[in-house]
């Protein structure tokens, strides 16, 4: 141990001996040594943390305690400055960032220190930082990447220090500048990073960079040919900018200015980075080099268009389409720019995919950044085109770009800044769009939402807008185009407004939800507009144009685009309804344009005899006298400036709010060419007339049926076609007549319930035309229609009701394909008839030559054989393809049937929902018990146990159906008695679980009467027992009497005293 020690006091020359204290002070500075370097070392390490904060707090320890102007030696100010060089070659985490901010600073103070730069000049520091960039011979590739980056870090740091910028430093300067040419030429990889540096210490107004310096910059880009690429434009333009009075060198561009309206091609070529064909008398005017290809748009291009921006149009006159003119001068304007620049270069046809995508990310950036006066510009078919492909296409670097473009273009217009021209940027907008896909549907073709989410975002203002432009485009393109493009256009024209009004609607109905924000009057004036132009051309007459010069409207829809009109006006009105009240209103309002039309003497598409005009006018009149006692007696009614219900839920219609409905719709289906609508019309103006003939106390009077009754048949009219529109009707109009139905009215319902579901049903129904058809054949008929219930396409659910998909109003084309069918089937039972014969079809002119001539010859008996042998083949095939004939009709007839049942469920269901204390309830129990056990359709049977089981599961407690009479308790036992036979068939279970749960409702109600009813109660529950214990007729299940004891174990707390 002694001898270690004597080791250590021995001193570090030979021959010398160490004095103790100066020993002690030696011991005490190596061990205070070791303590800075240990602190060094976590601050160098902090510097590449990735977290920002915890950079900075070690750049700030760096140059506050390790560093220390005046105190720090100059032998320890080189040390830390070859470590921070040293550093921003590391790719380690985040050390370059940590690095280059230790290091900028450091160096700003050492040139804020005169005494500093006198112990360490630049060329020392410049010297540093050359030998700690520079990468070792032998290196790996990632190695010299590293270096080289650090090289362009370093650089940046010494360029913000202001180190350069000091008078007599100019050597410095152009040793750094050749430094970063140098390694742009040799690493064209590095090369924006590197322009990136001179163009960011040139822009920055806050150093003191002399106007020589940068202009020296620029002759240095030009000696070494580095001034023709994005980096040269974007250095030129910022020592313009910075020095607008410099004098610049002449000899880089041809009009000495890379934005001069001459030279936009050299531009394209120089900012679409692509080496051009160089001649040896353009080399020095042409692309020079070529970089790698980044994703990401090159900064040049941002500090080009901030300069394209300040040469484009201002706030004087527009021109066609809303673009201003084009200013006359040397400078680029931006329709120029995006012209040459963009849409012949990026999106060219040759353009490659990558180039394609620097084209979208700058359409991108110029809707987050242009002036709004540019945006027009950026619509060109070409771009638009790109685009179009881009989103349909199967490049996924394209495709997503392209629906950045679609959402910055969807959130600019959106802007909840004022912005008058928004509309016409929409207009636009939409009008390429459409053009990009010859006008076709352009989500579907590209199947993207673009047009959907854009009219789902926009206001009503800029709607309106859109939708005027494309009236305008479609009746200025329709007489330019072929039938067939016209006909793509209009009927996309038609959906683009349908998505407009969809919207607008569904945004409606969630207000009234929500109870939020009120209608917009742009919003109204939208919607209604629409509609009223889609029943102009559904109802107004194409010979009103020629004889009327003072309309404001051109009918120019084809008849296949006014059909397809008509089916979303039909839609419409039909989502329209889930509004109410409103939706009644709607209704009204728009079809209220036809009359006013009318009173102009403009014609309508349907001429009307005079005793049929009589009805209408009639009609009119009341619609508008019944609109005036809605607004009176319904306390949900809308106020006339279309403010929202406070409500949370729509509430149901009124009497005269469904009247109201029913002569909208019958008017409508008369102006639309449905003139069996005016019997219809005929019978509401009777029974509202009856309605308001009624006595003092609600009641009508004895010899005359009640007028809701009646209105029921012709809601059943309407439910039997196949209709979205006729089906919301008849369910709203029901349910607003349903307090005033007596049984007859609801007999009417049960009776479609008994049809049977074959021919001899529907011609009981429908009171169709005689069928030839036998007894016999008939019952064939029912087995074989038994053998397609799999084949038979039925709507299964009213939930299904809500849902958005688009259904056709079908009616009367079944008629029609049904005639069509049969003319085809007598034209090839004669083409073979005359064939057999040896003959043609006769017309006309055959039948008069006919009559002129006749012929003498006559056939003798082979011909004869030979003839009648074709005839009876013939013949024969007609008989074999009759059968195939009727069993479509049979399976026709039974889909109808089935599909009128569904609709009349549909309307029991309402009932039950909204008179569930009703008495008359308890009526339609049986005929859907018996429906459920005689239907051959599975979904008929299963929904009318649901119905039951619903009803019955919401009459619980005091909410059973009220038995205000002594009669109407009699006729509750009666049908408890009818409720117990039809229990007694055999049927599935759950027709006897549901038969069960109809019996048990019609005791509770009759319990709830009179409890003097138990012991009636009880003894038809106790013949029933005896029936079966005596009959074998008799097949109610055991959990029938179940049920029953149960509810007597639980009524026997409240009935026992």
């Amino acid at each position: 141990m002694s001898s270690k020690k004597r080791k250590r006091d021995i001193g570090t020359e030979p021959g010398k001996t160490t004095i103790p204290s100066e020993q002690a002070a030696r011991h005490l500075s190596k061990k205070r040594k070791r303590e800075v370097d240990v602190e060094l070392v976590k601050v160098y390490n902090d510097l590449a943390d990735e977290q920002e904060n915890v950079r900075l707090a070690a750049a700030h320890t760096l140059l506050t305690k390790a560093y220390k102007p005046g105190v720090t030696s100059n032998e320890q100010t080189k040390t830390i400055l070859t470590r921070l060089f040293r550093g921003l070659c590391s790719s380690r985490k985040s050390a370059r960032l940590g690095f280059s901010i230790a290091l900028t600073e450091l160096l700003s103070q050492l040139a804020s220190t005169r005494d500093s730069l006198q112990n360490i000049p630049v060329s020392a520091i410049i010297d540093i930082f050359e030998s700690q960039s520079a990468p070792e011979k032998g290196t790996s590739g990632q190695d010299e990447r590293d270096h080289y980056f650090g090289r362009v870090f370093g650089a940046e740091a010494i360029l913000k220090s202001d180190l350069l910028f000091q008078k007599g430093k100019e050597t410095h300067f152009d040793h750094l500048l050749e430094l970063l040419c140098s390694l742009a030429h040799k690493k064209p990889w590095v090369r924006q990073e590197c322009g990136w540096v001179l163009y960011s210490c040139i822009a920055h107004e806050h150093n003191n960079l002399p106007e020589n310096l940068a202009v020296h910059s620029l002759e240095k880009l030009i000696a070494d040919k580095l001034i023709r690429t994005p980096e040269g434009v974007a250095i030129w333009i910022a020592v313009t900018r910075r020095f607008p009075k410099a004098r610049l060198p002449v000899s880089a561009w041809k009009s000495r200015d890379p934005l001069a309206r001459k030279d936009v091609k050299v531009l394209a070529d120089i900012l679409k980075d692509a080496r051009a064909q160089q001649g040896p008398q353009s080399s020095e005017l042409s692309a020079q080099g070529s970089a790698r290809w980044s994703a990401n748009l090159h900064f040049a291009w941002d500090v080009v268009l901030a300069e394209v921006f300040r040469n484009s149009p201002g706030t004087g006159e527009k021109g066609a389409n809303g673009k201003k003119p084009t200013p006359e001068g040397k400078k680029l304007a931006f329709d120029e720019f995006w012209k040459t620049v963009v849409d012949e270069s990026l999106f060219a046809e040759s353009a490659s995919a990558e180039r394609r995508a620097w084209g979208f990310g700058l359409w991108r950036k110029v809707f987050e950044t242009a002036p709004r006066e540019v945006l027009l510009y950026t619509f060109t078919p070409q771009a638009t085109r790109r685009l179009a492909d881009a989103l349909k296409g199967s490049e996924r670097l394209l495709k997503k770009s392209a629906e950045r473009v679609t959402q910055s273009v969807q959130r600019r217009l959106t802007d909840p800044a004022p912005w008058p021209d928004a509309g016409i940027v929409a207009a636009s907008y939409m009008q390429a769009l459409l053009q990009s896909v010859s006008y076709g549907d352009f989500d579907q073709m590209t199947k993207s939402k673009t047009l959907h989410n854009l009219i789902d975002a926009v206001g009503p203002f800029v709607l309106g807008h859109a939708n005027s432009a494309l009236d305008k485009l479609v009746t200025e393109m329709s007489p330019k185009e072929d039938g067939k493009t016209t006909l793509s256009l209009q009927k996309t024209v038609v959906a683009i407004q349908w998505k407009m009004v969809s919207l607008r609607l569904r945004q409606w109905e969630q207000a009234q939800w929500t109870s939020s924000g009120e209608i917009e009057e742009d919003d109204w004036t939208l919607v209604m507009g629409i509609f009223k132009s889609w029943l102009r051309e559904v109802c107004v007459s194409s010979t009103a144009i020629n004889s009327t010069k003072t309309l404001d409207f051109q009918l120019i829809l084809q008849p296949q685009a006014r059909h397809f009109a008509k089916e979303r006006l039909d839609l419409g009105f039909e989502q329209a309804l889930k509004l109410g009240s409103l939706g009644s209103q709607v209704l009204q309002t728009v079809l209220s344009h036809v009359h006013h039309l009318e009173t102009l003497g403009i014609d309508m598409a349907t001429s009307f005899a005079d005793d049929v005009q009589e009805i209408v006018q009639t009609a009119w009149q009341k619609l508008s006298a019944t609109a005036r006692e809605s607004r009176e007696t319904s306390a949900a009614e809308q106020t006339t400036s279309i403010l929202r219900t406070s409500q949370a839920q729509v509430p149901s219609l009124s009497f005269y709010e469904a009247l109201r409905l029913l002569y909208c719709m019958l008017l409508f289906q008369i102006y639309s060419g449905e003139t069996e609508a005016v019997q219809l019309l005929q019978e509401v103006l009777e029974y509202h007339g009856q309605w308001d003939a009624r006595q003092p106390n609600g009641q009508s009077p004895i010899d005359r049926r009640e007028p809701a009754d009646a209105f029921v048949e012709i809601l059943l009219s309407f439910a039997s076609r196949p209709s979205k529109l006729l089906r919301r009707i008849t369910i709203q109009s029901f349910e607003a007549f349903a307090p005033n139905l007596t049984g007859d009215g609801l007999e009417a319902l049960c009776r479609v319930l008994e049809t049977k579901e074959n021919l001899l049903g529907q011609q009981e129904m429908f009171q169709a035309e005689d069928v030839d058809m036998v007894d016999g054949e008939a019952s064939d008929t029912d087995s074989n229609v038994d053998g397609l219930d799999s084949d038979v396409e039925v709507e299964s659910n009213p939930a299904s009701e809500g849902s958005d998909k688009d259904t056709d109003n079908e009616s009367g084309s079944d008629e029609e394909s049904v005639g069509e069918e049969e003319d085809e089937e007598l034209a090839k039972f004669d083409a073979a008839l005359a064939s057999a014969l040896g003959t043609r079809s006769l017309n006309q002119d055959d039948l008069a030559a006919a009559s002129d001539t006749s012929s003498d010859e006559d056939m003798d008996d082979d011909q004869m054989m030979e003839l009648d042998m074709k005839l009876a083949e013939v013949f024969r095939a007609r008989n074999e393809q009759h059968p195939k004939n009727k069993k479509k009709d049979a399976r026709d007839a039974k889909e109808n049937i089935v599909n009128f049942k569904n609709r009349v469920l549909d309307l029991i269901d309402s009932y039950f929902r909204h008179q569930q204390q009703n008495p008359l309830t308890i009526d339609l129990l049986l005929p859907l018990l018996k429906l459920a056990r005689t239907t051959h359709i599975k979904q008929l049977a299963e929904r009318s146990c649901n119905i039951i089981q619903q009803f019955c599961s919401r009459c619980k407690g005091p909410n059973a159906p009220e038995l205000q009479s002594g009669s109407q308790t009699q006729h509750a036992v009666d049908v408890l008695g009818s409720l117990h036979e039809e229990a007694g068939f055999e049927s599935s279970n759950a027709h006897s679980n549901v038969a069960s749960l109809s019996s048990i409702l019609v005791v509770k109600a009759l319990v709830k009467a009179d409890q003097a009813n138990t012991k009636t109660v009880v003894d038809v529950y106790a013949s029933t027992r005896v029936k079966q214990l005596t009959s074998k007729k008799c097949r109610i299940l055991p959990g029938f009497f179940t049920d029953w004891n149960n509810w007597c174990q639980t009524a026997r707390e409240k009935l026992a005293r």
